[in-house]
């Protein structure tokens, strides 16, 4: 079984053909899939696919730092509302983010802050975003990270969280790992210029880490400047399992038992 465990299905970019594009998927081996709902507009999208595939398809509900400066007033009391719901299996996708002008260090903390405490209330994992600036001065990593020490949260399974799309350093990622975080390994594992990032996974193991497609973006090298799927997961996968030494089967077994430490079965 193979898992996509951060999607974007309710994309515009599905609009014409999302029925088709899941079917595909699942006949694909990508057997569950979590959707991520990270602005109010999209959560009761996310409790609707929910409701169309059950067991299939979960859904993580939160605020992106990208809404930091436009969320309504009720948001937290709506996003509560929602984290109670059966079909979700997150916070997220949750965090920092300097590559865009969408506030400041102090607004998005404050975001980030503000979320995070219905982890322990709902028992539930986070989806971490941290995207650097373009400047070294603008750290995402090391200022979520810096914040995350605080993070008031023990689960009863196994990990507290993923760093989704993880592109950091390996300095990054032995500080999220030894907080009980996993690393989101996507299409950009695959890109010709991303050795770093390919010799960080490796570091990591196969035991830390779990698939994602981030989909309708950053499709794997083989298909740049198409639109992303889930259906791409086994190509992930087999490019992982080639990079650590490993059987396609056996990057399989270890990143969905992965999936399920974090979120637990769907």
């Amino acid at each position: 079984m193979l898992i996509d465990t951060h999607t974007h299905l309710n994309d515009k970019a599905f609009d014409a053909d999302r029925a088709d594009v899941l079917a595909r998927v699942f006949a694909a081996g990508v057997e569950k899939v979590v959707e991520i709902a990270c602005q109010p507009g999209e959560w009761q999208q996310g409790e609707e696919l929910c409701a169309r595939y059950p067991g299939k398809i979960a859904c993580a509900f939160g605020a992106h730092p990208e809404y930091t400066r436009t969320l309504p007033s009720d948001v937290f009391a709506r996003l509560e509302s929602f984290m109670a719901k059966p079909c979700a299996a997150a916070l997220g996708e949750v965090g920092i983010d300097y590559w865009w002008d969408i506030g400041s260090r102090q607004e998005q903390l404050a975001l980030l802050d503000a979320q995070l405490p219905l982890c322990a209330r709902f028992g539930k994992p986070a989806v971490f975003h941290a995207r650097n600036g373009k400047t070294p001065a603008q750290d995402a990593y090391a200022d979520l990270l810096t914040a995350l020490k605080e993070w008031n949260y023990s689960p009863a399974r196994k990990f507290r969280g993923v760093l989704h799309c993880f592109s950091g350093g390996w300095k990054d990622a032995k500080a999220g790992l030894d907080m009980g975080l996993l690393l989101g390994v996507n299409g950009t594992f695959t890109y010709k210029k991303n050795e770093e990032l390919r010799e960080t996974i490796k570091k990591a193991g196969p035991d830390r880490i779990i698939l994602e497609t981030d989909c309708p973006y950053l499709p794997p090298q083989g298909a740049r400047g198409q639109r992303n799927d889930p259906a791409f997961i086994p190509e992930i996968a087999a490019m992982v399992a080639g990079h650590l030494g490993l059987s396609n089967g056996q990057v399989a077994d270890r990143t969905t038992a992965n999936a399920f430490d974090l979120f637990g079965t769907f």
